[in-house]
């Protein structure tokens, strides 16, 4: 009834777990499974698609979607005779289904295409055939993406990757692995300033990620300066309010205050008396982030070595 199919869980995908669908070879259900979940696990699509292939009871629609999704799996495993036979079969199919008919010119083989070139190194290939998507449409975020990653793949083009993802971001500003990426980029030429730009930008995105927070304080630490140090201080703060097992925020806290009192003994008399207050309360943040570092290492072989670090911070106040 409507009152009972109201109360089952709406679950995506098949009910079943991987493990048992995969115990009861289940074929069609694996590949289902992975695809909704967003898995990926390559060599256990192509293992269970190719025998799922032979079936003749799969009907029309399920065998095209099996047979893209074995072509982007053995892209990933590097079975270029595998995809490119997946892609002929996609174009060429064996049945009349006009609306199951996917032709050369159109996304969604192009798409298909442009993964194989890229799997064989064919980059230039490869891009231009994401040139024409973005071509037909402007705003096609996923050939935007593979742009970049077919640039990032390639040794000595990192800036023009660079350039490649910040054009990307420029009109995709929500998408937050992108800013994730492009921080990791600024932290590998050390542009930290640019890394924490990027990191406000998630922080905005996840304001309750704990380590994003850590992450943003450690670039700010790094970074240097008084200012500087007094951000780090308030996200390494804010990360272990929301999560009080990160370890690493833990010890970004203790070393942020360190930073910041070094940072205030460097400028002048007259500057250093108005942060007399953040002084004491970076001495405090020192003490109470020491002892808290201390209790989580009691009982364990690492204490001793903590004890020993944490004391000498304690007593060069």
């Amino acid at each position: 009834s409507t009152a009972t199919a109201s109360l089952k869980p709406n679950t995506m995908g098949p009910e079943e777990d991987l493990p048992t669908l995969i115990s009861q070879k289940d074929h069609l259900n694996v590949l289902r499974y992975v695809r909704a979940h967003q898995l990926r696990e390559p060599n256990l699509v192509v293992n269970h698609g190719k025998i799922l292939l032979q079936s003749k009871s799969l009907g029309d629609a399920e065998r095209l979607a099996s047979l893209e999704q074995i072509c982007i799996a053995a892209c990933d495993i590097g079975d270029l005779d595998l995809a490119e036979s997946c892609l002929d079969s996609i174009v060429n199919p064996t049945s009349n289904n006009k609306s199951l008919i996917v032709t050369k010119q159109s996304s969604r083989y192009r798409k298909l295409l442009a993964l194989c070139l890229e799997a064989a190194g064919n980059y230039e290939s490869a891009g231009a055939v994401y040139d024409i998507l973005l071509q037909d449409n402007p705003s096609n975020a996923y050939a935007a993406k593979r742009k970049y990653c077919i640039l990032a793949a390639q040794p000595g083009k990192e800036t023009d990757a660079m350039k490649a993802l910040d054009e990307y971001l420029s009109k995709h500003p929500g998408d937050l692995a992108a800013w994730n990426q492009i921080a990791e980029m600024c932290l590998s030429v050390s542009d930290f300033k640019g890394a924490a730009y990027c990191y406000e930008e998630l922080v905005l995105g996840c304001p309750l990620d704990s380590n994003i927070h850590t992450k943003l304080g450690e670039v700010y630490c790094t970074a240097g300066g008084v200012e500087n140090a007094k951000l780090a201080r308030k996200h390494l703060a804010q990360a272990v309010q929301l999560d009080p097992n990160n370890l690493r925020a833990w010890y970004g806290l203790v070393a942020a205050a360190e930073g910041y009192l070094e940072e205030v003994e460097k400028i002048s008399k007259n500057k250093r008396e108005a942060e007399d207050e953040g002084v004491e309360v970076a001495k405090e943040l020192i003490k109470f982030g020491g002892e808290k570092l201390v209790g989580i290492y009691k009982g364990t072989k690492l204490a001793k070595v903590v004890n020993a670090v944490l004391k000498e911070s304690s007593e060069s106040l």
